[in-house]
């Protein structure tokens, strides 16, 4: 497998995400939308929570390939409760102005593998707490550096985990 090469989407792992996300939070969990659909062939999983780390709900949009690799972009509302258009490229169902992070996996000249991108610059690429490359671990890694972060109200707490779960 070349180095940037990391297949097609994996229908069985976003199962798996989801069916974490829904053993691990439960009733936190809002919803769960397939993009574009389950049987169309999905893009990625977007899981809705009742609660956030800085706004009421929080969302993550989460993509895992074949190959190798993985995304989990959380967004959170901005204060006025509002998702906007955003005019960078950006999927416009993100918002603009509220609570962003992303933890991923690529095959990068000049990056880590595993990293991080934090609220305050998108497009660094950090070293990221999160060290697994099973879906399932993954997910619960992600899922406890944002319970620890939403508990705290802390967003500063989302990659300072060692070797979560």
């Amino acid at each position: 497998m070349r180095s940037g090469e990391k297949g097609t989407v994996s229908r069985s792992k976003l199962e798996t995400v989801e069916a974490t996300f829904r053993d691990r939070l439960g009733g936190l969990v809002k919803s769960v939308e397939w993009v574009p659909e389950y049987h169309v062939g999905p893009k990625e999983l977007r899981v809705r929570l009742w609660s956030g780390i800085l706004a009421d709900e929080g969302r993550f949009d989460v993509t895992w390939w074949t190959g190798h690799g993985y995304k989990y972009h959380y967004v959170e509302r901005d204060p006025d409760g509002e998702e906007r258009r955003n005019t960078d490229g950006r999927d416009a169902d993100q918002t603009d102005d509220g609570l962003q992070f992303r933890f991923g996996w690529e095959r990068r000249a000049g990056v880590p593998d595993k990293h991080f991108h934090p609220p305050d610059d998108l497009d660094a690429h950090r070293k990221s707490c999160i060290r697994h490359e099973d879906v399932t671990r993954v997910t619960l890694a992600v899922i406890k550096c944002w319970h620890t972060a939403a508990t705290t109200g802390d967003p500063e707490k989302l990659n300072a985990l060692a070797d979560p779960p």
